[in-house]
């Protein structure tokens, strides 16, 4: 029997294969018969399979690591896998690999016992302070701490936060220039925007600005530990970066459940909802 066409076996990696004899082409169970095509950089997870397999290369190199030891097949040599060996396959070079592989038995994904692939470890977040108060030193680096918790809460990786401390006269002027309210706050948002897709780097949140004037002033007022309120205005501020409002009463609850998400218990928005103030929420 000639067989000058394959049956092409579907993949979702790159890798191109033709199978000629096999369970998939012919309903062979002895052997299987295959032609590949591996890209650059393609590779497999790490597999223990049930049956021999040969490897000959036509064109590029092929890497095989079996049980750890790393072997090079290049254009007219053959690689060679007994059953019951852990190896992974991988194209390391920089072209494409076009080679040859027969299994004895046939080639059937229950008989490859394929590892699992590793998750990858979400990106870590960032965080940084700047101070510009005379006594924000102190706080900064458990602020950092904290917003790197309220992102991981919210179910963020890979994101890049910018936190200021400031003071009452740099926040007014601050308020003044982006929000037309020439008087002092206690926290502003000033979100990054969208970057282009594709752009490399930790995706930009934007900057939470607090005052730490107005923070002793509330505290004092509410019985609150000046940490407890720069922790409100932080959660508070973050979620503004991410978009969330608290004009209408839909999005005044969400924003409250989230503060609460947050916090562990209610915040900014909560309040200002119990007052029936929540648009006036700065």
């Amino acid at each position: 029997m000639r067989l000058r066409k394959g049956k092409l076996i579907p993949r979702e990696d790159g890798k191109r294969i033709e199978e000629f004899i096999g369970a998939a082409s012919t309903g062979s169970g002895s052997v299987s018969v295959a032609r590949m095509l591996a890209p650059p950089g393609w590779s497999e997870p790490a597999q223990k399979p049930e049956f021999d397999e040969a490897v000959l290369v036509l064109r590029g190199e092929l890497t095989l690591v079996i049980d750890g030891k790393r072997e090079r097949i290049g254009p007219g040599e053959v690689g060679w896998v007994t059953k019951g060996r852990r190896v992974t396959y991988r194209n390391d070079g920089q072209g494409a690999c076009d080679y040859w592989s027969i299994c004895a038995p046939a080639f059937r994904p229950e008989l490859a016992h394929v590892e699992a692939p590793e998750k990858e470890a979400p990106a870590a977040n960032e965080v940084t302070v700047q101070v510009a108060h005379a006594q924000g030193e102190a706080f900064a680096r458990p602020l950092a701490s904290l917003g790197r918790t309220y992102l991981e809460r919210l179910e963020l990786h890979g994101c890049e936060l910018s936190l200021s401390l400031v003071g009452d006269r740099a926040i007014r002027r601050l308020n003044r220039t982006w929000r037309k309210k020439d008087k002092a706050t206690d926290v502003l948002s000033f979100p990054a925007g969208d970057l282009p897709r594709g752009t490399p780097g930790p995706r930009q949140l934007g900057d939470v600005v607090i005052s730490l004037d107005t923070a002793k002033r509330q505290a004092k007022e509410y019985g609150r530990t000046l940490e407890a309120e720069m922790s409100r205005y932080l959660a508070h501020g973050i979620l503004h970066l991410l978009g969330h409002d608290h004009e209408k009463p839909s999005e005044a609850r969400k924003m409250a459940a989230l503060e609460e998400k947050l916090l562990g218990e209610g915040g900014m928005v909560a309040d200002a909802v119990r007052a029936g103030r929540a648009r006036r929420l700065v």
